[in-house]
């Protein structure tokens, strides 16, 4: 191994390290435990398979000596299974979408990993206890209301009802979470690596800006069998599919014409001239505020194509 290789090995092992630490002992930094694998993604590229291997297991074993080595486990599988895979893939200057799998197969087994020691360890199904605690934290919120005065008996009852709708609808949708969790860790980690890489000099095959993203036609009657379905379950009260499917199969689809839709904002500001990331940004949150009506706007993008009749329209 080169000089420079164990440098650099060296370097990122000890930032990955600070990161993984920084999000367990600090509260508000638990994010950073989303980007623990980039450093290895950018080793990877620079020196190769075997020179972010040894440095992610150099992390793993200086992760355990500070954190125990059960605790050590999720952050060395992270850096093994999606950074040096990412990074691999890297190398390889594969493009945007098999980079994107790559991390996702990563995640999803960090995921499954997380959720069976969990039960192996503690004895306790993971997401039961995660159902249990909203349980409890919501009783626990109610009887604060109600000790207070703040609701009359009438309105604690509404909250009850409201909230227990939620739970159930929570419990329901819980396998379609597990599925988006590990597209948006991917996704997250491969636009911080492009980024990274890019600032370094390098020329990475990065994923296309959101308001450039086009649905394919065979998704596009793909997913409009899905709607048609989803429309004659509610019309004629079709009871042989279970509620469960689908809740899960249509949350999937309403999320993929939500991002249509926020693409047709984002190529309108674009088209606009209005590129400032802080305007980006507040659009994001002012959309995720209206879902509905965004999923909407990408509903009628899919099969009008919105963007391209005001563009017509400016050149006329």
């Amino acid at each position: 191994m080169k000089t420079r290789g164990i440098t650099e090995g060296a370097m990122f092992c000890a930032l990955a390290v600070i990161l993984a630490l920084a999000s367990f002992y600090v509260p508000f930094l638990v994010i950073l435990i989303f980007f623990i694998p980039v450093p290895m993604v950018v080793l990877g590229q620079r020196q190769g398979l075997k020179v972010s291997v040894i440095a992610s297991i150099a992390a793993t074993i200086i992760i355990g000596l500070f954190l125990g080595p059960v605790n050590a486990i999720p952050f060395g599988v992270l850096l093994f299974f999606v950074g040096c895979s990412l990074g691999y893939a890297y190398h390889r200057n594969v493009g945007p979408i098999q980079k994107i799998i790559v991390g996702y197969l990563g995640f999803a087994l960090v995921v499954t990993a997380v959720i069976i020691s969990y039960q192996f360890l503690v004895g306790v199904d993971f997401i039961t206890f995660i159902l249990q605690t909203f349980e409890v934290s919501t009783q626990q919120a109610l009887a604060l209301y109600q000790n207070a005065g703040v609701m009359d008996a009438s309105q604690l009852l509404l909250a009850k009802e409201s909230l227990d709708a939620q739970i159930n609808t929570m419990k329901m949708i819980i396998p379609s979470v597990i599925l988006l969790l590990p597209l948006v860790f991917s996704f997250i980690n491969v636009a911080s690596s492009d980024a990274i890489l890019k600032r370094l000099g390098y020329k990475v095959k990065a994923v296309k800006p959101l308001s450039q993203w086009e649905m394919p036609k065979s998704l596009k009657y793909f997913l409009l069998l899905f709607l048609f379905g989803s429309f004659i379950i509610s019309v004629f009260q079709v009871t042989a599919i279970p509620e469960i499917y689908v809740l899960n199969i249509m949350n999937l689809v309403y999320l993929v014409y939500f991002v249509m839709g926020l693409s047709l904002i984002f190529d309108f500001m674009a088209y606009k001239k209005h590129t400032n990331m802080a305007l980006k940004i507040l659009a994001v949150f002012v959309a995720l505020l209206l879902q509905f009506v965004v999923t909407m706007l990408g509903v009628a993008d899919t099969y009008m194509e919105i963007r391209k009749i005001f563009r017509k329209g400016s050149e006329a």
